[in-house]
């Protein structure tokens, strides 16, 4: 018996093609600018004198690594480093304890504890009483006014708080049966099974941490403890001799490189929850 082949409406076929052109053209609006930047960080002096815009290497060596990785931005690095593991341990240390809280409905002032949080979500209490509290705090010029002040994101409690909302009570009222105490639940049965959710916020945490610049620049007095953005920041708009030795002009070449290790503590993380990333999201953003 001959199969009756399947003819697609004209309609359908223009669709497509459409939204592969849209998609093609954001893919190069993205890629484009990386691959810039990736080149521009192997070319030698010589070929990015003039600010051109490569797109096709022509030349490469790794001198432009070797300055970098020898001056004052590894300890920048280190700082950013630093920044980004302890505060995203000490933001999930909060967040997730928090969520499975807000996600008991027995929980006594659950609905205005809710609100509260939505509350801070909506509105911010400006830049000056944000100064203040930290100032009072005694954090001026230390590492944690970098991270403890921002260390709890509501977005970030909100999903993780919505997930733990989709494990089934029946295995807490089990584990409750059992002598487990909240604490036991929380660790033993809630964290195995918020592993994609427990991915997705540590990646957000990480970057957002990774990325600070507004916190370093109001509370951090003393250059030595400048993170990669800060360092980063004055190196493209401004004239540093700190990475190019006497020279009055860094190159693009130089900043390029720069900004390529500035984006492999991320593209390092990035594959191992990648897996995870997904289905956190999903689920962790549809559930109420």
């Amino acid at each position: 018996m001959r199969r009756r082949s399947f003819k697609e409406p004209a309609s359908r076929r223009v669709f497509m093609i459409i939204n592969y052109i849209i998609l093609g053209t954001v893919c190069l609006i993205v890629v484009i600018p990386i691959w810039n930047v990736l080149i521009t960080s192997f070319a030698k002096d010589v070929d990015v004198m003039g600010n051109e815009y490569l797109l096709m290497p022509r030349s490469f060596t790794f001198d432009n690594y070797y300055r970098v990785l020898n001056s004052g931005y590894m300890n920048a690095f280190k700082n950013s480093i630093f920044v980004a593991v302890v505060g995203t341990l000490f933001s999930m240390v909060v967040t997730v304890p928090m969520g499975y809280a807000l996600a008991q409905k027995e929980l006594i002032g659950r609905n205005i504890l809710m609100k509260l949080i939505v509350f801070t979500l909506v509105f911010d209490v400006g830049i000056m009483p944000f100064y203040i509290v930290v100032r009072s705090l005694g954090l001026i010029n230390k590492m944690a006014a970098i991270i403890i002040p921002v260390g709890l994101s509501t977005f970030n409690l909100i999903i993780v708080k919505n997930f733990m909302t989709s494990i089934p009570v029946s295995l807490i009222e089990s584990a409750k049966l059992d002598g487990y105490d909240d604490i036991r639940i929380l660790l033993k049965i809630v964290v195995p099974l918020a592993v994609p959710i427990i991915a997705a916020v540590t990646l957000f945490y990480f970057v957002g941490y990774w990325n600070r610049y507004f916190e370093v620049v109001m509370f951090i007095n003393d250059s030595r403890k400048y993170t990669l953005q800060v360092v980063l920041r004055s190196l493209i708009f401004e004239s540093d001799d700190s990475l190019g030795g006497n020279a009055a002009y860094v190159y693009n070449n130089l900043k390029m490189a720069v900004m390529v290790l500035g984006m492999l503590p991320v593209l390092v993380i990035y594959p191992f929850i990648q897996k995870h990333f997904v289905s956190g999201l999903m689920v962790g953003g549809v559930k109420g």
